[in-house]
């Protein structure tokens, strides 16, 4: 059986950039009143996280609005 190692944020923007770049939301978690965005974690994710937090990261502004989109829905449905 594989482990599968997670990592987690709260951060809506971050995790609409990694859906937007192809990372599969691997569960969605209540944390107090807030949300919790689980993905699988992977060295490329991390690097992912590192340009957006460096203000490197790439995106297609359509996608990342489609992305928030159904992110924002999810929080409010969940």
């Amino acid at each position: 059986m594989k482990m599968t190692t997670e990592t987690t944020t709260q951060d809506i923007w971050l995790a609409a950039v990694a859906c937007q770049n192809g990372y599969e939301l691997y569960d969605l978690r209540k944390l107090g009143d807030r949300k919790l965005f689980v993905f699988e974690d992977s060295e490329a994710f991390q690097l992912l996280k590192r340009d957006y937090y460096w203000h490197q990261a790439k995106v297609d502004p359509l996608k990342f609005k489609k992305a928030i989109r159904e992110l924002k829905a999810l929080t409010v449905g969940g």
